[in-house]
């Protein structure tokens, strides 16, 4: 599944790796780009705390999160939208208004607002029945719960989509009961870490997470990546280019190598001195590649 997640700060980059942990294929964006060049090395920590902990078999991350500059570039493709920006009315429901026109008609766009109602939120949106309040708990990699807030549009067929994405992750749905969020203690999230790494390491769930070839982020674009049915992917998405999906992917990004672009999104991203969007390494030459 295509996913967009909105916002650089604290949770955005924790629940793009987490999607991606997954499977899924995911585009992270900020209009901060000094936030958005982080998002990296926010992962590469992300990925030691996990092999630490004994989630991750593999010395690369698993999965495939793009980072993009420009938001139409981020949303227009996707199937579900995560907003996480700050705890700001206007904000959100400014942007909420520009991505309901920039997305499919179809695709669902949820906020991880903390207090602010979401119904207030949405309301500038385009088909509000495909909006809802979306909350992973922190930290986001080992709490199986997520917090759903419908709104006053929310139509059943977007909650049971996302309540299916989520449970393929392993995840738990919860509905919010009050006005209030459920917030964790620092000693709860210990607990509750603990509990889900020994629930993982005990059932055959964690196995089974490895027992097929997830893709590299590192390198997702040079290499080959096996057929997962639980998140559709198939080896035609694989080659495609990542921003257009018209193309195939036929252009190396010097100097950090990745292949992830077809040559003429390539050069738009070096014309407009872009970053890489997977390490976001400034771009110094492109190198065409031709597929015998």
């Amino acid at each position: 599944m295509r996913i967009a997640v909105i916002g650089c700060g604290i949770l955005g980059p924790k629940i793009a790796g987490e999607l991606a942990y997954h499977g899924h294929k995911v585009k992270i964006h900020d209009v901060n780009v000094s936030a958005l060049n982080k998002v990296f090395a926010i992962l590469e920590a992300d990925k030691k705390s996990l092999i630490e902990d004994g989630l991750l078999y593999q010395k690369n991350f698993v999965g495939q999160v793009l980072c993009m500059s420009r938001l139409e570039e981020t949303v227009c493709d996707a199937d579900i939208i995560l907003e996480a920006v700050k705890e700001d009315l206007e904000i959100k429901r400014d942007l909420f208004e520009r991505i309901s026109h920039l997305c499919k008609p179809d695709a669902i766009i949820a906020s991880s607002s903390l207090r602010i109602k979401v119904d207030d939120i949405v309301s500038r949106t385009e088909h509000k029945h495909r909006t809802m309040g979306l909350r992973f708990l922190f930290p986001v990699y080992y709490i199986p719960e997520v917090e759903i807030t419908p709104t006053q549009y929310t139509a059943q067929a977007a909650v049971q989509k996302v309540r299916a994405m989520l449970e393929r992750m392993g995840k738990t749905l919860f509905f919010r009961s009050g006005a209030q969020p459920l917030v964790l203690s620092e000693e709860q999230r210990e607990e509750r870490k603990i509990a889900r790494l020994e629930q993982l390491k005990s059932s055959s769930g964690i196995s089974m997470m490895f027992e097929k070839k997830i893709p590299l982020l590192a390198h997702e674009g040079n290499s080959t990546s096996s057929h997962d049915q639980d998140t559709e992917r198939s080896a035609n998405q694989d080659k495609e280019c990542a921003i257009c999906f018209d193309n195939d992917r036929d252009c190396l990004l010097c100097p950090c190598h990745h292949m992830i672009t077809c040559h003429e999104c390539s050069k738009m991203l070096l014309n407009r001195r872009d970053g890489c969007p997977i390490c976001r390494k400034d771009i110094k030459e492109i190198i065409k590649v031709f597929h015998s």
